[in-house]
């Protein structure tokens, strides 16, 4: 389940994004939808800062403040409701996998093999077929999708890896 970019909350079925002229990536919620949105008619940019949660590590546009043993902690909305909070502690993220996994390297396959069955039906059958142009339309659609769902396992496969920094939302 995808998670508000802007306060950590869990987003249900109602995800919001912005366009790609307005280059904020990620998915919100209605309420930092408006916000964010605007900042932005405000100011013509987003000025609102990106700051980091004291539990999790994440950076997200609108924290929390919780106080605990007089303390103040600047948290989001899942890690508010955490009974203690270590400012000093690393990250609780999983360990990235030592290879990839199976589902993911069948699906980068099955891409490769779609880009080579449609190259070779435009080579090979089109020509010998009477209305030539739709065979080699069908082979050309082949081919590029074979190619857009190879590309996209690739990334997929660099970021669970680890060798990719890139947020999972902008995988989409």
């Amino acid at each position: 389940m995808t998670s508000c970019t802007g306060c950590n909350i869990s987003l249900g079925w109602k995800k919001y994004n912005f366009q790609k002229q307005w280059r904020v990536p990620g998915y919100f919620c209605k309420t930092c939808m408006k916000d964010i949105g605007q900042d932005f008619d405000d100011n013509g940019k987003i000025t609102l800062p990106k700051r980091t949660c004291d539990s999790c590590k994440q950076e997200f546009f609108f924290l929390t403040t919780k106080f605990q043993n007089k303390q103040r902690h600047r948290c989001c909305q899942i890690c508010k409701d955490l009974t203690v909070i270590d400012p000093t502690s690393e990250p609780v993220l999983p360990p990235a996998p030592a290879r990839v996994p199976i589902m993911m390297a069948l699906f980068a396959g099955f891409g490769i093999l779609l880009m080579i069955a449609g190259l070779a039906y435009v080579m090979v059958v089109a020509p010998q077929q009477d209305s030539s142009i739709l065979h080699v339309i069908i082979g050309s659609c082949m081919t590029g999708a074979g190619f857009m769902l190879a590309r996209k396992m690739v990334k997929v496969r660099n970021v669970v890896l680890g060798k990719t920094d890139v947020p999972l939302e902008s995988l989409r």
